[in-house]
């Protein structure tokens, strides 16, 4: 009879332990989105747009944020709006979409990187002074990235084209 009890209690132990981990899991999700909402009051607080939420390599998730003079996302990254001349959007170095200011060709596409295994979205902005900045939209599958990606680009195509947000 003793030992019944002593797996009953066991069992409880384990049971209140894997609930604890659940919840402690839930509330770390919870405080995650509170610091991403108050984040993002206080960049639109300022006066800034938030384009997106990059996804970065290191499990960082940054806002991209557009403003009159231009778009900037992470600890000083930073692409004026004046000198954008056109855009492009990239999945492992592959160009899926493309636009430029009328009158400007882009440099040719460098050849696609050798598929690692994971897609690795991002979007290469083109300054009037031939500089190329990647804002990097994030390796993860299901979508996500695909669709930050996608949002990015449009919204620096608008920049380009010359129209508001």
């Amino acid at each position: 009879m003793p030992s019944a009890m002593l797996v009953q209690v066991l069992a409880g132990a384990i049971l209140l332990f894997l609930l604890f981990s659940l919840f402690r899991f839930a509330m770390g999700l919870r405080w995650a989105k509170v610091s991403r909402e108050t984040a993002r009051a206080e960049v639109e607080g300022e006066g800034r747009r938030v384009v997106a939420e990059l996804p970065l390599t290191t499990g960082e998730v940054v806002l991209l944020t557009e403003d009159e003079r231009g778009f900037s996302w992470g600890a000083g990254s930073r692409v004026d709006k004046s000198g954008l001349v056109g855009v492009r959007m990239r999945l492992n170095g592959g160009v899926l979409a493309e636009h430029a200011r009328e009158g400007v060709r882009l440099p040719p596409p460098e050849p696609s990187e050798e598929y690692e295994g994971r897609e690795r979205w991002d979007v290469a902005v083109f300054a009037a002074d031939g500089s190329v900045t990647s804002i990097p939209c994030g390796v993860l599958r299901e979508g996500v990235s695909r669709e930050v990606a996608a949002t990015v680009f449009a919204a620096v195509k608008r920049a380009v084209a010359g129209k508001a947000p």
